[in-house]
């Protein structure tokens, strides 16, 4: 087995390069061209830690994918990084462990973010010419990249509860776009119509007295249970409402709390983004559409980012 060390592929990949394979995995997902395991997600409460093991198998793939993502958030205080990971790549013919990507959470938040972009192709109004990203970590910096990416942003608006840390990003990324911080958070997002969530937060951010008419939101910070960003009452006011998966978000995502407190039932949910891909249902169809995509982090993702290493790599 070849250990494949984060330095020979970090950056290698594109986001247009990867939001297509991306595309390509969900699409398979929602054809039944995809096989993937329930994800499994150990929380250790004492230590304000989570480990999720998540993988699959795309028809014709060369490779079964399983991959091992850990959050540690204590970790900040000691100065290490809150997240960490490997992709273990099988053989899909005899099972024997090829290759041992050492990740350390990047391609988990590569994927997450082209996940983010894929979700603003087909559901941000066409001429937004600003958006606004909510965090500040790891994720939200790749997040932001995407967002970049895909839209045609004249201007990125960031907030986070730690001021310093959108401050530190703002700075990263105003070589690419001009980029400023919110002092508040509602009236920036009373101020934008692109809003993309990336946090840890346990507790709801954006209110739904906030959102206006025309506005799409994409929320990736809630892969475990106890995490949430939007207000259940923000599903509810979504005139479509996209789960990545819907089997998942009803046990972790934003979708788990709105139907915990009654906002909305499963029938809510206009559709995967599966079926966005596959062409099954209309994406953005009315400048007026309040849009919201709730994102838990997919198997098919993880297989078709460490594809795309091994294509980019040669290996």
């Amino acid at each position: 087995m070849r250990v494949v060390p984060l330095e020979a592929f970090r950056d290698r990949i594109s986001f247009a390069v990867a939001v297509s394979a991306v595309e390509r995995a969900f699409r398979a997902l929602a054809l039944g061209e995809a096989t993937l395991p329930d994800p499994m997600v150990v929380e250790l409460a004492e230590q304000q830690a989570e480990v999720h093991v998540k993988g699959a198998h795309l028809r014709g793939a060369r490779h079964i994918v399983l991959k091992v993502a850990t959050g540690f958030y204590q970790n900040r205080a000691r100065g290490l990084p809150s997240g960490d990971g490997m992709f273990l790549l099988l053989d899909a013919e005899t099972g024997a462990p090829d290759l041992l990507l050492e990740e350390h959470g990047y391609l988990t938040d590569l994927r997450t973010a082209a996940a983010v972009g894929l979700t603003l192709k087909y559901l941000a109004p066409k001429d937004a010419r600003a958006a606004l990203l909510v965090g500040a970590g790891a994720l939200a910096r790749l997040t932001a990249r995407a967002m970049i990416a895909e839209l045609p942003l004249e201007r990125l608006t960031v907030w986070n509860r730690t001021p310093e840390r959108a401050h530190a990003l703002a700075k990263e990324l105003a070589s690419v776009v001009a980029t400023s911080v919110a002092p508040a958070l509602e009236h920036a997002v009373r101020d934008h119509r692109v809003i993309v969530t990336a946090t840890a937060s346990t507790t709801p951010l954006i209110r739904a007295d906030w959102v206006s008419s025309g506005t799409h939101i994409t929320s990736v910070g809630t892969g475990s249970p106890e995490k949430v960003e939007l207000e259940p009452e923000v599903l509810r006011k979504a005139d479509k409402l996209i789960a990545d998966r819907v089997f998942q978000t009803e046990r972790y995502g934003n979708l788990h709390h709105a139907l915990a407190a009654g906002a909305v039932t499963r029938g809510s949910v206009y559709g995967e983004l599966g079926d966005l891909a596959a062409g099954r249902i209309a994406g953005r169809e009315a400048a007026s559409e309040i849009t919201v995509a709730d994102l838990t982090g997919v198997g098919v993702q993880d297989a078709a980012i460490a594809q795309a290493v091994v294509q980019v790599l040669g290996l």
